[in-house]
């Protein structure tokens, strides 16, 4: 029987490894990504982590340039700014059909999300971030424009990973439960004026507290 496992799935677990290093602070922009070292490290040839690489890059996670190889790209609020103002743009239009044609097994799927983040009694912004991506990735994930959802994917990735040294403040976690709330309010009654003004400040409100903070660290 032959346990070495598929290629495809060895890239993934590197791409993953490589996410969760930046997202702890274990890798910082600027840091070089050597393949020969992470070939070694995670039993592949060079060929494949070159492809994880390329796929990092193409995402805005890794820069690569000739002569001098791989790095992990810097984060600033430039480039959380722009995630936020494509958000801006997809989030109320996932909302908007949804709220029209959401089944009632998602809107429960979504009620199950909201209540393990309630559940969360101490602060693990990772568990937070993962959850919160799962709330909202229901709508998204089930819209009929998938070109859009997968956009969407990226982009919440992209935000976890390059606003991971950020906090989430007392006030902000009880705005966005308050906030959670009342979309899953509106969605049941299928009340799409309602759902879009509330995701629309849902959005707004978390890009404000971000960058609060990233003017306070200097980003």
């Amino acid at each position: 029987m032959n346990l070495i496992k598929p290629l495809p799935d060895r890239e993934d677990a590197l791409y993953d490894a490589i996410l969760s290093e930046i997202s702890a602070g274990s890798l910082k922009g600027g840091d070089r990504l050597k393949v020969s070292e992470l070939a070694k490290r995670h039993g592949l040839s060079t060929s494949p982590v070159r492809e994880v690489l390329r796929r990092m890059q193409g995402e805005g996670f890794v820069d690569i340039h000739p002569n001098r190889g791989a790095s992990v790209r810097k984060a600033d609020a430039h480039t959380i700014q722009n995630i936020f103002e494509i958000l801006q743009l997809l989030e109320p239009y996932f909302v908007s059909w949804f709220a029209e044609f959401a089944q009632p097994e998602l809107l429960d799927e979504m009620e199950q999300i909201q209540a393990q983040i309630r559940e969360m009694k101490t602060p693990d912004l990772a568990k937070f971030r993962k959850l919160d991506s799962e709330f909202h990735g229901v709508i998204a994930r089930h819209h009929y424009n998938s070109v859009a959802a997968d956009q969407w994917i990226k982009l919440r990735r992209a935000l976890n990973v390059h606003a991971a040294r950020l906090r989430i403040n007392t006030q902000r976690h009880a705005a966005i439960l308050e906030e959670h709330d009342d979309l899953l309010a509106a969605l049941r009654a299928g009340d799409v004026k309602r759902a879009d003004m509330v995701i629309r400040k849902h959005v707004g409100g978390s890009f404000v507290q971000m960058t609060q903070q990233m003017r306070a660290l200097g980003f």
